[in-house]
């Protein structure tokens, strides 16, 4: 998740605001600073940008919205509470919030569309583009069994818990506390927070709550309300009030810009990519061709009258077959494979040496007597081969011989030459 950078519009005209970075979280990564809007941005490069704006600007109320199929609650709204409005519901801004499952209550902002004109120009003559637009009452922390009040200059911020935040004058906060909760506050637990240059202008009206409520605790804000309000923007606890007409776009039109040259290089690489590939694919199809070709030659010089083409290695192997089998099984494998045999059959005898002649071995072997030598030329003789034994003398512990072995059939003469 990207990180965030949240800047607090200052009431009225002027283009001052406060802004901080902060993780994905809401959680500060430095001080607040104070400025004008341009200064910051540089700051939303690669960050998500929320706005806080005045709670005195923007109204939140509650209200009963039918549920009909088809038809979305921010079409409902305006019509639900014309009456409750002074001003013609067609100059104002309704952004709907979500709807209470045990009250039946959808939360409601509205404020004027003027308003909402004005502070997104100025945000885009600042070249920032919001997915987040809020009042500050409705970033007030909630807290269970308490409320929450924020001193933000001459305005009052009011959140309790299950009801929705007001925004009240701080000239008597008793005052403004007794009409805005009644018979309640003198069971009320009050958490305060407000910077010291606030808390030192209505210290005197704040400690005088004391006797009228349960209790009241007071925070200072040292460096300011926006590390107590950014935890709620991370955390997406308000009503944006880019909801409606005022909803961004998309997402994509906004950061275009920013990444316009990283999608080009992208593109363009891609595109090398490419091109690298199919060169690469068409000198394989060359090498292909070239290799056939070459296989081709060496069929028609090995097998007189072969085409040279299609499935040569098939036919390589039908004339090899061909050939072993006229062999009649005379060729060296042959004759190593009964040798094989033959001394598996007699324990303690092994091959010295041995040389292919005439599609026969002449063999040098070493065993454990002479009858064992005797055995393996008998199981030659078995197996369908001519064999002689040469010649055997002891040698220590062991006896070793010679045996001449020969396909059946092989003439005399060619048995015993040399």
């Amino acid at each position: 998740m990207a990180e965030w950078l949240i800047l607090q519009l200052s009431r009225g005209p002027e283009d001052r605001c406060g802004w901080m970075l902060a993780d994905q979280h809401g959680q500060p990564l430095g001080a607040p600073r104070v400025g004008v809007l341009v200064q910051t941005a540089g700051e939303a490069t690669g960050r998500r940008v929320a706005v806080i704006v005045p709670s005195s600007d923007v109204l939140t109320t509650e209200v009963e919205l039918p549920q009909k199929s088809g038809v979305r609650p921010q079409q409902l709204a305006p019509y639900a509470l014309e009456e409750q409005l002074a001003a013609d519901i067609e100059t104002l801004h309704f952004a709907v919030g979500e709807r209470d499952t045990h009250t039946g209550r959808t939360s409601v902002a509205v404020v004027t569309r003027a308003l909402m004109d004005q502070w997104l120009a100025t945000l885009r003559a600042a070249e920032l583009v919001p997915e987040v637009l809020c009042a500050e009452a409705a970033l007030l922390p909630q807290n269970p069994g308490h409320t929450v009040v924020m001193l933000d200059g001459d305005m009052l911020s009011l959140r309790r818990a299950g009801q929705p935040p007001l925004a009240l004058p701080a000239a008597d906060m008793a005052a403004a506390l007794e009409a805005s909760l009644g018979p309640e506050l003198s069971a009320d637990d009050l958490i305060v927070y407000a910077t010291p240059q606030d808390w030192h202008r209505h210290s005197t009206d704040a400690e005088a709550l004391r006797s009228r409520c349960a209790s009241l605790k007071v925070q200072l804000l040292s460096s300011g309300p926006l590390p107590l309000l950014a935890p709620q923007v991370a955390a997406g606890q308000f009503i944006n009030l880019l909801a409606g007409d005022f909803a961004p776009k998309t997402s994509f039109g906004g950061d275009w810009r920013r990444w316009r040259l990283a999608a080009v290089l992208a593109a363009t690489l891609f595109a090398v990519h490419i091109a690298g590939l199919s060169l690469e694919l068409l000198q394989q199809h060359r090498s292909e061709r070239a290799l056939d070709a070459a296989i081709g030659d060496v069929a028609r010089r090995a097998l007189p009258g072969d085409p040279g083409t299609g499935a040569v290695r098939s036919r390589v192997e039908q004339h090899l077959l061909a050939a072993q089998s006229q062999s009649g099984g005379s060729g060296l494998l042959s004759a190593l494979a009964a040798l094989a045999q033959a001394i598996n059959g007699v324990n303690g005898t092994s091959v010295q040496t041995l040389s292919f002649r005439e599609g026969g071995l002449d063999l040098a072997l070493k065993a454990s007597d002479a009858a064992s030598l005797e055995r393996v030329d008998q199981a030659l003789r078995s197996g369908g081969w001519q064999a002689e034994l040469t010649s055997g003398a002891a040698a220590g512990a062991a006896y070793e011989g010679r045996i001449r072995m020969r396909p059946a059939g092989t003439p005399a003469d060619a048995r015993h030459s040399r």
